[in-house]
């Protein structure tokens, strides 16, 4: 295993760049299409358990997921210090980050039990779920509290295997979990007949867990190059200080970006449950996984792309990095341009009635079919200006792949800061005109508008950080400098382990020949 990961490191650091990419972003954006779709087969089950049930998944997932940052920025900032160490060559440094970054994802998981689940009631009024999904919802939430425990541990697994560059084993095994939510799902919802929502969330709970197990069995594996041990898992200032640096400003990008969609969300709610049965907010939730089907693939070339900027950096290869962002941009573009066509032209129809499922059981209850059908509708006319994110998050993720490498982490914070405070004030402008008595359009415009500044935002950040690190360099490096040799791999302790071996040998020799 450990020679399989040395050659993976050499090739991020002198193979073909295209073909690197390729090698380490695709099974990423493989495994997270197949989520997405699995997330839309969810909300299709949903529906078929009640109308009510769907909104109350498709909402409830939007505050999961604001709360899930605070794992998602812990593990991505940490896994750049992690990349950085290796990239160097120094695996000291690396262990012994990738360790503090394990306990405080543990730490950080006990505080999320301790604060949502027991004012989950609380939260879930003061985001303005429907008050029919917030009755049905309430233990589902608890639940998925529960699910982020495990989620935040798998985080910190798969971003350290992202960090080596060692994606295979991430589509494999996440292949393998997705597999048993599914079985599990359709064996309770199905099999034995179980109409309630907590058992989707069960199968989730069941699935995760199983990953987690595995990847603590890989974490301290010694044959793993950046292996885990039980004398290293202690709290140590210098890594710590260096993980939240890099992971504060992370957490706050995707929290900002999570928490505005439930603002959105809530002010939706607000403004127009009345006049949409309480659908509105559910078909934002609907609308927005449409658009995962491309935008969460993509956003894993970020990942991708920062692990290679962050190795190359340190093996102090400045103009790799760049180069490496360049051809990340013409992936990503093909992909979202490509993406964006098809769901919005082709199978948008096709996806969305989907959700009419529910149609073939609840024939005899015209109100939650009327309701099904009343979502449907919302959801297309949302979508129309809600896929614009599709080519502009595509761009978007490669110029914060580059910038998360070189440890700009801040941006991220401005940047999604943009996105969501853009949209909450043209939703609040809309609701004062005459537009207002159009719910999906006011929704539908306030995301498209949002979603076309981000792409200038994108844009405006990347000629500015090209031109200062052109002219400035980055910690001595410039793009003028030689291309370097791959650095040896190294352990600190394991030198300073065999020096102390080696003077003992001597003192005892020394020792015996005093005897003699």
């Amino acid at each position: 295993m450990e020679n399989r990961q040395v050659l993976r490191r050499q090739m991020i650091l002198k193979g073909n760049l295209m073909k690197t990419i390729l090698i380490i972003c695709l099974p990423l954006a493989f495994y997270q299409f197949l989520n997405s779709v699995f997330v839309v087969i969810d909300q299709v089950i949903s529906a078929n358990i009640s109308a009510d049930a769907q909104n109350a998944v498709s909402s409830i997932g939007q505050i999961k997921n604001t709360i899930s940052a605070f794992g998602g920025g812990l593990a991505a900032g940490g896994c750049v210090l992690v990349a950085r160490y290796y990239g160097a060559g120094d695996l000291r440094r690396a262990r012994h980050s990738s360790s503090n970054l394990f306990m405080m994802s543990i730490v950080l998981s006990l505080v999320i039990i301790l604060v949502f689940v027991p004012f989950s009631s609380l939260i879930l009024r003061a985001c303005q779920i429907a008050p029919a999904s917030r009755k049905i919802g309430n233990r589902y939430f608890q639940l998925q509290m529960i699910e982020l425990i495990f989620v935040s541990l798998n985080s910190i697994f798969i971003g350290l295997e992202k960090a080596k560059g060692n994606s295979r084993i991430i589509l494999f095994l996440n292949l393998f979990v997705l597999i048993i939510k599914l079985s599990l799902t359709c064996l309770f919802v199905y099999g034995f007949k179980l109409k309630d929502i907590i058992y989707v969330e069960l199968a989730t709970i069941c699935a995760q867990f199983i990953l987690t197990i595995i990847g603590v069995c890989i974490l301290f594996n010694k044959k793993n190059i950046l292996h885990l041990e039980i004398k290293m898992l202690w709290f140590k200032a210098e890594y710590v200080k260096l993980i939240l640096i890099l992971a504060i400003p992370i957490f706050f990008g995707k929290f900002i970006m999570s928490l505005g969609k439930v603002v959105v969300n809530a002010m939706c709610g607000y403004y127009w449950n009345t006049v949409t049965d309480g659908l509105i907010v559910g078909s934002l939730g609907i609308s927005n996984n449409l658009s995962g089907l491309i935008t969460s693939p993509t956003n894993t070339f970020e990942e991708g792309e920062s692990t290679i900027v962050s190795q190359n950096l340190g093996n102090k290869n400045m103009k790799r990095t760049v180069n490496a962002f360049f051809k990340t941009l013409i992936v990503v573009s093909i992909i979202s341009i490509t993406g964006w066509i098809l769901l919005r032209f082709v199978l948008c129809d096709y996806i969305v009635e989907l959700f009419t499922l529910a149609k073939k059981n609840k024939a005899t209850d015209p109100e939650d079919l009327r309701k099904l059908e009343l979502t449907k509708s919302m959801v297309k006319k949302i979508f129309v200006y809600d896929s614009l994110s599709i080519p502009s998050l595509g761009i978007a993720a490669a110029v914060l792949g580059l910038l998360y490498g070189y440890g700009q982490t801040i941006l991220s914070t401005i940047f999604n800061f943009t996105r969501i405070g853009s949209r909450i004030v043209i939703l609040f402008i809309l609701h004062y005109t005459s537009l207002n008595d159009n719910p999906t359009l006011c929704a539908g415009l306030s995301m498209g508008i949002s979603n076309i500044l981000i792409l200038l935002t994108a844009v405006l950040f990347l000629i500015i950080f090209l031109l200062r690190i052109k002219k400035n360099g980055y910690k001595g490096m410039h793009f003028t400098d030689p291309e370097p040799e791959v650095s040896e791999l190294f352990d600190e302790d394991e030198i300073i382990l065999e020096q102390d071996q080696k003077e003992n040998d001597i003192k005892e020799v020394t020792q015996d020949i005093k005897i003699e």
